[in-house]
C-alpha cells in the first residue's frame, strides 16, 4: 500500500521545491506501483534487521546477569555472533543483503514523503541517517563474510569522541552531539514508544488494534516495549557522550557496548541494562512479526 500526504498550498518562495518534491513523490508511488514486488521484497530487510537486535538483547542480557562475555552488545557484535555459527559467512552474507534490502526501504520511504513542513524534513532526515547507518553495518557484514574475517568493532562514538576533544570548540561539538542523541533516544521513549508512533507504518492499524485481533495486539505490545528499550540505550549513550565533553575526557565516551557494561556496575544500573535488554530482544521480534503488515505508507 502507498500513500501520499499531499502538502497544503505552499507560499510563492516555496512553490518550486513543493512542486519537485511531490513530483518526486508522485514519481516514486508510480514505480512502487508498478513493481508490486519490491515492497515485498524490501520487508524482508526488517527480518536482517531483527536478527540483529536480537542478538544484540541476548548480549546485553548476559552483561545484566555479570556473565562473562567477549561479545559485544552493538550492532558489530551481533554480526559476529552470526560469524561464529556454523555455517556463519553465508548467514552472514544474507544478513548483509538483507540489511541492503532494508536499506531500500528507508529510501523509498525519503522519497514518498511529500510534504514540507518541518515534521517532514526531520523524517526525511531521520530515514536519510537510518540508511546510512544500516548501509555502513551492511558493507561490514559483507567484507567480512568475503574476507572470511571477524567483523570489526571499531567504537567509533570513542574514536570520534577522542578526535573531538583534541581542541576546545569541538569539544562543544561533541557536547552538541552528545545532547542530540539523548534527545533522539526520548523521541524513540515517548513518540514511539508511548505515543505508538510506529502503528504508522502498519497496515490497517485503525482497525485492527481495536479488535479481536490477537496477533496485531502482540506486535503493538512488542513495539511499544522494543521502542522503549532502544530509546534507553540510545540515552545511555548520549548521556556518556555529553559527561565526556563536559569532563573533557574522551574514556568517558560510551558506545552501545560500552554504555551498557558500565551501567551495570550498580545494582540500580543492572536492572536497568537487564529492562533495557529485554527491550532489546522484543524490539527484535517485534521487527520480524511487523512484516507481514509492513507498508510503505506516509501518513504525516
Amino acid at each position: 500500500m502507498v500513500a501520499l500526504d499531499h502538502p497544503p498550498d505552499a507560499s510563492p518562495g516555496l512553490a518550486d521545491t513543493d512542486s519537485t518534491i511531490t513530483d518526486v513523490a508522485e514519481r516514486t508511488e508510480d514505480v512502487v506501483a508498478s513493481t508490486p514486488w519490491l515492497e515485498y521484497v524490501t520487508r524482508l530487510g526488517w527480518i536482517s534487521k531483527g536478527l540483529v537486535y536480537t542478538l544484540m538483547g541476548i548480549t546485553a542480557l548476559a552483561i545484566a546477569r555479570q556473565q562473562s562475555t567477549g561479545e559485544s552488545a552493538s550492532p558489530e557484535g551481533a554480526l559476529q555472533r552470526v560469524m561464529e555459527r556454523p555455517g556463519g559467512r553465508a548467514l552472514l552474507v544474507v544478513l548483509g543483503a538483507g540489511l541492503l534490502l532494508y536499506v531500500a526501504w528507508r529510501l523509498l520511504t525519503v522519497a514518498l514523503i511529500a510534504g514540507t513542513d518541518l515534521s517532514h524534513w526531520l523524517d526525511r532526515l531521520g530515514y536519510t541517517f537510518s540508511a546510512v547507518f544500516y548501509f555502513t553495518l551492511s558493507w561490514t557484514a559483507l567484507t567480512a563474510a568475503m574476507r572470511d574475517t571477524p567483523p570489526a568493532d571499531g567504537n567509533t562514538i570513542e574514536q570520534l569522541s577522542r578526535t573531538l576533544l583534541e581542541t576546545g570548540w569541538t569539544r562543544v561539538l561533541l557536547g552538541v552531539g552528545g545532547l542530540v542523541v539523548i534527545g533522539v533516544g526520548m523521541y524513540f521513549i515517548v513518540r514511539k514508544g508511548a505515543l505508538r508512533s510506529f502503528t504508522d507504518d502498519l497496515d490497517d492499524v485503525g482497525e485492527r488494534w481495536n479488535s479481536n485481533d490477537h496477533y496485531g495486539r502482540v506486535v503493538l505490545v512488542a513495539g511499544v516495549l522494543g521502542w522503549l528499550g532502544r530509546g534507553v540505550v540510545t540515552v545511555l549513550v548520549g548521556f556518556f557522550v555529553t559527561r565526556a565533553a563536559v569532563r573533557f575526557d574522551a574514556s568517558d565516551a560510551r558506545g552501545f557496548d560500552r554504555a551498557l557494561r558500565q551501567a551495570a556496575t550498580t545494582d540500580l544500573g543492572t536492572m536497568l541494562v537487564a529492562g533495557t535488554a529485554v527491550g532489546l530482544i522484543v524490539y527484535g521480534l517485534y521487527c520480524l512479526l511487523s512484516v507481514p503488515r509492513r507498508c510503505l505508507e506516509i501518513e504525516r
